[in-house]
């Protein structure tokens, strides 16, 4: 974390009797412009991005200074002081990678993601797939995915996981044995009775109507 001068920052840590160790590292603003760059205000981007630093190598930095102050070796001084400049050039570059205004996001999706989306869907057996599984599939956002998806097929993934469940309750009914109750629960509803509310409302009669009509 980053706190540039003149902030008011208010922090809360879980009570109890665990003890928490950190490092603190102050700079001038003569210096902290010298070898950053930054004068004046900063942006609501930089401001949010100064929150939680995850930068690996300002993190090796600081374990450095902490391994440093720990120990009283040769130069120590001399050698946290050159660390800590290096850790806030480091910084200074992640602000700047924060400043950077935010990339469009792509109005479909690729042909790998539909692939992979496709196929989860279609092969899913006791489970229906949520729009969060999709998205880590696809390494996207769930919102990202809801309006890419939209954009590409014209559906919502609603729409699409439903179709895909409604086409195979159809083909088991038609070509199969199987109790309604054990279609249900492989197209992942969670019981007959749910599987035949919707299955009647899209289909427009019900499982055994259907399957009566249909048997082959």
């Amino acid at each position: 974390m980053f706190t540039p001068r003149g902030t008011r920052l208010m922090l809360m840590a879980p009570g109890g009797a665990e003890s928490y160790r950190g490092i603190y590292c102050a700079f001038s603003s003569t210096l902290f412009e010298q070898l950053t760059g930054f004068v004046g205000d900063w942006s609501v981007e930089q401001l949010t991005a100064t929150l939680n630093v995850r930068v690996p190598m300002i993190k090796r930095d600081l374990y450095r200074i902490v391994k440093e102050v720990s120990e009283s070796g040769f130069g120590r001084e001399r050698l946290v002081e050159a660390t800590a400049h290096v850790a806030l050039v480091e910084f200074a570059r992640y602000l700047n990678q924060a400043a950077l205004p935010v990339p469009p996001v792509r109005a479909s999706l690729a042909g790998w993601q539909m692939r992979r989306i496709t196929d989860y869907v279609e092969g899913m057996i006791d489970h229906c797939p949520s729009t969060d599984e999709l998205a880590r599939l696809c390494e996207i956002g769930p919102r990202h995915l809801s309006r890419a998806f939209k954009a590409t097929t014209g559906r919502t993934i609603g729409e699409y996981v439903r179709d895909v469940r409604m086409t195979k309750a159809k083909s088991l009914l038609a070509d199969t044995d199987l109790s309604q109750k054990e279609i249900a629960y492989r197209l992942g509803f969670s019981g007959p009775s749910s599987f035949c509310a919707v299955f009647g409302k899209d289909i427009g009669m019900t499982p055994k109507q259907f399957r009566g009509r249909n048997r082959n």
